[in-house]
């Protein structure tokens, strides 16, 4: 691994001013790992190396493409939710038809609920739980980047743009 000088390294708010995204977008890239070429002083600052500070132009692309990321995962999340309510549906039919038969495994683990928020993610839940959690995660990981596409956008690179005026 090469060493950088901290004179070749420009902090976050530098970064901001040549590019012209907003600061906590780019904190929140570095953070999620979208930006290799970071740096993390001994604090847990930010730095970049001058000669590799992203345009505005990359990092509004890979926003674009972690926001679709997370939207791809969120989809197969659903799909993954709907193959477990029909499965839910088809014990509900047969309990309906068969009244002696023992309920289905996936309607009696259906709407069980962990009371203790940490017990949901220990092994053993059901399936249909960790596939909710997941949505949700997918969902909020969406909504971030969605907010940062947005910010993105709205800055249009003006901080960087004034520089050239």
């Amino acid at each position: 691994m090469t060493t950088v000088s901290e004179s070749d390294l420009a902090k976050v708010s530098e970064a901001s001013e040549l590019c012209g995204m907003p600061i906590d977008v780019l904190k929140m890239m570095a953070a999620d790992g979208l930006l290799p070429q970071v740096v993390r002083g001994k604090a847990g600052h930010v730095y970049f190396p001058r000669s590799a500070i992203p345009t505005w132009t990359e990092c509004v692309k890979l926003l674009r493409e972690q926001r679709d990321r997370h939207l791809r995962r969120a989809a197969s999340a659903l799909r993954r939710l709907e193959n477990e309510l029909e499965a839910v549906r088809n014990d509900i039919t047969e309990a309906r038809e068969y009244p002696q038969q023992t309920l289905g495994i996936d309607l009696m683990s259906f709407g069980h609920w962990p009371y203790d928020r940490m017990a949901s993610t220990l092994r053993g839940q059901p399936l249909i739980t960790g596939v909710l959690e997941q949505f949700t995660t997918e969902r909020i990981a969406i909504t971030r980047y969605h907010d940062a596409y947005l910010d993105a956008l709205a800055s249009e690179g003006r901080q960087a743009r004034e520089d050239t005026l």
